[in-house]
């Protein structure tokens, strides 16, 4: 059953008459009736206080709703009236102190940015986090941009005036003061229900915004016609969360009276917090469902939209919308659920909201929750009401971090270089494995962090990547040239399995090791340098394999591993890297007998499948207390699901593993990571190599090339044999021509190209450097 409680008194937040004095409205689409109900038995009531009317970022909820998912966890589920900014905690503990039933809880949602502030401020609330529909603030200031401007705000010495919400202002101050122009900016304090309209009339030059909402809203506003005819409006947005160091943590947190944190009540918060993330999985997976249950619940519970101009009515509108706020919810997976809070990423941004202050009474947790004093977990439930169980290996949450350290070193590199980093992926026919890339991407992921979507990934984090997509038919030198002709990138991925009518060797050995981002040439370099002081870089899937171990201290020296799969791009390579950790490492591969299989298994401390075939290793003939990696992962259309190469009788979590990657959710996040993780440490490498060579030699007719002037033959000739010296002793020599100007001296002109790659590569580099050093010493 579904109830809206009438308020006390009206909200302040215009609902256009969303509540009739003392009616109780069940939304129930499969009840399918409305009026005053009562509390059938067996139910346990939740009380829901909402911090902005029924809207896409509660899809979850809405689709739970209209799923029945609430009622069938037992839940009876009402909504308390929408209240006053800011005071969303002050209404939960309140309804919670009168409450007199043994089995009723109150949950409330709100930002962290929000929530910190006024816990530390008012202790006495009691309310602890224990989940979080968004990973990331979705908060930004959004401005109106030419396409023939880079910035909104073109006009030197004016001032930026900003258009935010009372209950923000003072944030995003402290965001912008501490930014390099801060005296440029002037925060005032900006009517919601009008904050579109002043800001393309000019009123503001920026306004407080949300990607999910506003964003969209402005952009569909947008005809150019703010600009002249020949230039295009454009929205720019510039994210809050990590603007000059800013951290504001997760958005729309959902937090419990701590009371409602132990016994009886805590399973129902469970309950809740189950059938509300099983409701944001259903809406991931149908955005246009998800909108008409939103519309449905906004409907019945009399919510209509707010009075302001940053909502369009159109249904298209509303699907977007969910789908933005689907990506998000995304963000939170770990383990095995959504919603879950990092306990890492919560202290950070609790530091960075705290602002030096001390939280009274220490840390998290509360009554029964298991907290300790300090600023370590305030606020947050540390009793694991919502976490994932602790014998996943799960890689998502390293993966965001892996990948939020890419993006900073993309940008420091672009600091240095005026650049960014650059990766071409080539691709060659239709890869098996991206068969359901737009579902696999669609269900688990978004555009900024999916392996399936490299180019907009790269865009979101700061690196240039282009995607060659070339047809199977594609011959050996069609792919030779393709490589030769982005040889002005820092980094390259060139796609297995290749065609069995390619050279697939001539084709990998034409990528220079210095650019190889996805260890292609790993094994080939430890054979010919097993011993060498920098280590190659190893192919990205396996390299996630050893990380996520690594992350959560699962030593595997002299420990008996199984590695099932050997192709060249996982099974092989990672069966050398364990190796290398003093691992007694066996490889099998999905030819192998089952009997023998299960006798491997059965013996190993360690099983990693990477084979890509499901079911192919039986939980059940793991050992008591083994670790299990799932790295093989295959999304099965009759199942619409993707599944792990271990199965059979057992279910891994039920298996006699302690240790086991969940999928989705365990290896598979990190691999892009750990690619653009490469292509930085590719880039830097160039830069390192060539030295001041890109900025005084110029690539001519596929060669390197530049001019020397001397003031007279004897220092060109002293040049031309310290060039030659160092060219015998590299075995790498330039093309060199002599032009004679009379009394303006003399030009020596060289050019480097390696003849047996057709091209410029890093040896040319090499030599451009130490030919510019030479060139210093003389005359």
């Amino acid at each position: 059953m579904i109830r809206l409680l009438a308020p006390k008194s009206a909200p302040s937040r215009r609902l256009a008459a969303s509540f009739a004095s003392n009616v109780n409205v069940n939304v129930n689409a499969n009840v399918g009736r409305s009026g005053r109900c009562n509390n059938p038995r067996g139910l346990h009531t939740v009380s829901l206080q909402l911090d902005y009317y029924m809207s896409p970022q509660f899809a979850g909820v809405a689709r739970a709703v209209t799923d029945g998912l609430y009622e069938r966890a037992g839940i009876d589920l009402e909504f308390l009236p929408i209240c006053p900014v800011g005071l969303e905690m002050r209404r939960v503990r309140d309804k919670s102190d009168a409450s007199s039933s043994s089995s009723s809880v109150t949950i409330g949602s709100v930002e962290q940015n929000i929530f910190i502030p006024t816990l530390c401020d008012d202790p006495g609330l009691g309310v602890r986090a224990v989940a979080a529909n968004f990973r990331r603030s979705p908060l930004c200031l959004a401005s109106l941009a030419s396409s023939s401007s880079s910035s909104a705000h073109d006009d030197v010495g004016k001032k930026v005036v900003v258009g935010a919400h009372d209950d923000t202002v003072s944030l995003i101050e402290r965001i912008l003061s501490s930014g390099p122009d801060a005296e440029r900016y002037a925060v005032i304090s900006s009517p919601r229900a009008t904050k579109i309209a002043d800001l393309k009339s000019g009123a503001v030059n920026s306004i407080q915004a949300y990607t999910t909402t506003e964003v969209p809203t402005l952009e569909r506003q947008l005809d150019g016609s703010n600009y002249d005819e020949d230039d295009t409006a454009v929205v720019r947005v510039d994210m809050l969360e990590g603007m000059n160091g800013a951290k504001l943590g997760y958005s729309q947190v959902l937090f419990a009276p701590e009371e409602d944190l132990v016994g009886d009540r805590r399973d129902v918060v469970r309950a809740f917090l189950d059938a509300t993330f099983r409701g944001w999985e259903t809406a991931i997976r149908d955005n246009e469902g998800a909108a008409r249950s939103v519309d449905e619940c906004r409907a019945k519970l009399g919510l209509d939209d707010e009075n302001n101009d940053h909502w369009e009515g159109s249904f298209s509108y509303t699907v977007q919308n969910v789908g933005l706020c689907c990506d998000a919810v995304k963000e939170t997976f770990q383990g095995d659920r959504l919603g879950v809070i990092d306990a890492e990423r919560w202290n950070e941004a609790t530091e960075w909201l705290l602002d030096g202050k001390s939280p009274p009474g220490g840390g998290g947790g509360g009554s029964g929750s298991g907290g300790g004093e300090g600023k370590g977990d305030f606020g947050a439930d540390t009793s694991g009401v919502w976490q994932p169980s602790s014998k996943l290996l799960a890689g998502n949450e390293l993966a965001r971090k892996t990948l939020e350290g890419a993006k900073e070193s993309a940008e420091k590199f672009r600091n240095a270089h005026g650049r960014k980093p650059s990766l071409a992926v080539i691709t060659v026919g239709e890869l098996a494995r991206y068969t359901h890339a737009e579902k696999r991407m669609r269900y688990f992921s978004n555009g900024d962090l999916s392996w399936f979507s490299k180019t907009s990934a790269g865009e979101a984090n700061g690196f240039d990547v282009k995607e060659i997509n070339l047809p199977e038919s594609a011959t050996t030198e069609t792919i030779l040239s393709a490589i030769y002709a982005h040889s002005d990138v820092d980094a390259f991925q060139l796609m297995w399995p290749l065609p069995d009518h390619v050279d697939a060797a001539a084709c990998y050995n034409a990528i220079d090791v210095s650019k190889d981002a996805d260890g292609a040439h790993y094994v080939g370099q430890l054979e010919l340098d097993p011993n060498g002081v920098e280590a190659p870089t190893p192919p990205v899937t396996p390299a996630a394999a050893v990380e996520l171990l690594d992350d959560y201290g699962v030593d595997v020296s002299n420990r008996a591993v199984l590695v099932v799969g050997r192709s060249r791009i996982v099974g092989s390579p990672l069966a050398r890297m364990l190796t290398g950790r003093g691992a007694i490492v066996t490889l099998a591969h999905s030819e192998t007998s089952a009997d023998m299989l299960r006798s491997l298994a059965g013996n190993a401390d360690v099983v990693v499948s990477c084979a890509g075939v499901p079911g192919l290793v039986d939980a059940g003939w793991l050992k008591d207390g083994a670790v299990a990696l799932s790295v093989g992962t295959t999304f099965v259309e009759e199942e619409d699901a993707l599944l792990s190469d271990f199965g059979g009788g057992k279910d891994l979590a039920d298996s006699p593993a302690s240790r086991f990657s969940p999928v989705p959710g365990g290896i598979g996040p990190l691999s892009l990571p750990l690619l653009l993780r490469n292509v930085v440490r590719c880039a830097r490498s160039r830069m390192e190599r060539t030295g001041d060579v890109e900025a005084t030699w110029t690539e001519k007719s596929g060669a390197l090339e530049r001019t020397f002037h001397f003031k007279d033959y004897d220092a060109a000739l002293a040049f031309a044999n310290g060039v030659n010296e160092m060219s015998a002793g590299m075995d790498h020599h330039a093309n060199m021509t002599f032009g004679h100007r009379c009394v303006d001296g003399v030009d020596v002109t060289l050019s480097y190209f390696t003849y047996e790659a057709n091209r410029i590569t890093g040896k040319d580099y090499d030599a451009a450097k130490a030919v510019n050093a030479i060139a210093a010493t003389v005359s």
